[in-house]
């Protein structure tokens, strides 16, 4: 054989005995369910109180079993129910009852909730062991529960009933590795009727309290009824008085308040023409002080203005005279001066004709006032030049009283300042 069949032959050898391991392994592997207990026997075991114990247990998990040492079993932690129905079971007065009742079971999964006894006396056995193991403890705690109890108390009270029954067999069926989750009591009945006959006492009893109760209760009504109704006049009334008492504070409220209105009313129309009067008075010695304004503005001030406006006039007036008075001693100065020398004597004399011409008509005019002239004419026609004739000799007759007067010569100082009579011209021009 050469190499590579001796390695052939290797590999094939190494994978079956590979696949012979897989199948060993596989075939004593335990594996233990959630709601089971694996007991595995064979081999001793010692425990850690020191005792020696013939197999082990596997809860919730896996374990190897040796091949043709160790054999497998398993015991279900499922609940299992029991039915129990108890007949002429004795009460505490002797009176004999059926009872029906449910409770579920299932064997301990713990060493201290009594495994170790369950594996002792129900490994390899058939469920309905353990129920009727439960059934036949359960009774007996049952009948010994009743006998402390009346068929009234056990009939009445099912739940203390439940629970004496509970606490006395958890107890012994802890011993045979057994859990009780829990006891009821469906029902309780005798074959003598009595129970019957107290229901049928007690009936009678509630329907004579009933009605005993019904009438009382209607006496009561009645009695509620008529005293409510009493009450409910009485409050009537009370509360009649309460109204009209009310109603007469209410219009006395009611007078008092239309009198204060009145009152109010009276004040406030009094108030209303004292202050009428007021404002007349008030507009009144407006309308004084207004008049007095008025009157100052239309007399007083202008009074006051023109007294200003005079003493302003006269102050212009005075200071105009004082300075026409300055100047005018300033040219009587100069002219005296000259006229002394002789100096425009006849200048100043034809500046002051016509002042004096003036003067003179002035006084003629303001002397004698002429309303109509008539000239009467005596049919020569003379009336007209004869008074031209007698104009010019009044004028010529001034002219003279003015040179004896102030012995200025006009007529001379006229021909002096005036054309000569060759210069005179020839005619008018037309």
């Amino acid at each position: 054989m050469d190499q590579a069949q001796l390695i052939g032959i290797s590999i094939g050898l190494g994978s079956l005995a590979i696949l012979l391991l897989i199948i060993f392994i596989k075939s004593n592997m335990v594996i233990c369910q959630p709601n089971e207990i694996v007991i595995l026997s064979g081999r001793k075991f010692r425990q850690p109180d020191g005792s020696v114990r013939g197999y082990r247990v596997i809860r919730g998990g896996r374990g190897f079993k040796w091949p043709f040492v160790e054999s497998v079993a398993r015991l279900s932690l499922n609940n299992m129910p029991v039915e129990v129905r108890m007949k002429k079971a004795l009460s505490a007065g002797v009176i004999p009852l059926n009872v029906e009742g449910r409770a579920n079971v299932k064997i301990a999964g713990t060493p201290e909730a009594g495994l170790d006894n369950a594996i002792e006396r129900f490994l390899g056995k058939n469920p309905d062991a353990v129920a009727r193991a439960s059934q036949q403890t359960i009774e007996g705690c049952l009948r010994g529960a009743l006998a402390t109890m009346t068929p009234e108390e056990a009939n009445a009270e099912r739940g203390k009933l439940s629970s004496l029954v509970t606490s006395e067999a958890e107890e012994r069926l802890r011993r045979l590795g057994i859990v009780l989750d829990f006891f009821l009591v469906q029902s309780i009945y005798d074959e003598q009727g009595y129970l019957d006959a107290i229901a049928r006492k007690k009936s009678a009893e509630v329907q004579r309290d009933a009605k005993i109760a019904e009438a009382e209760a209607d006496a009561l009504a009645r009695k509620v009824a008529a005293e409510q109704k009493r009450l409910g006049r009485l409050a009537e009334v009370a509360a009649e008085r309460e109204i009209v008492k009310v109603e007469n504070e209410l219009a006395v409220h009611k007078a008092t308040l239309e009198a204060e209105s009145l009152k109010a009313q009276r004040r406030s129309h009094m108030a209303g023409e004292i202050e009428q009067v007021e404002q007349q008075a008030m507009l009144e010695s407006k309308r004084v002080e207004l008049s007095q304004q008025r009157e100052e503005a239309d007399t007083l001030i202008p009074a006051r203005a023109r007294a200003t406006a005079a003493e302003l006039e006269a102050r212009g007036q005075a200071a105009r005279i004082l300075e026409d008075g300055k100047a005018t001693a300033e040219a009587v100065a100069l002219m005296r001066k000259e006229w002394a020398e002789g100096q425009n004597k006849d200048l100043f004399l034809i500046q002051m004709y016509p002042e004096l011409i003036e003067k003179v008509t002035s006084v003629v005019a303001k002397n004698l006032r002429i309303d109509r002239l008539t000239v009467l004419d005596s049919g020569s026609g003379d009336g007209l030049p004869s008074h031209v004739k007698n104009l010019t000799n009044a004028a010529v007759v001034m002219l003279e009283q003015v040179k004896n007067a102030t012995g200025m010569d006009l007529t001379e100082l006229a021909k002096k300042s005036g054309p000569s009579a060759g210069d005179l011209p020839k005619e008018l021009p037309g």
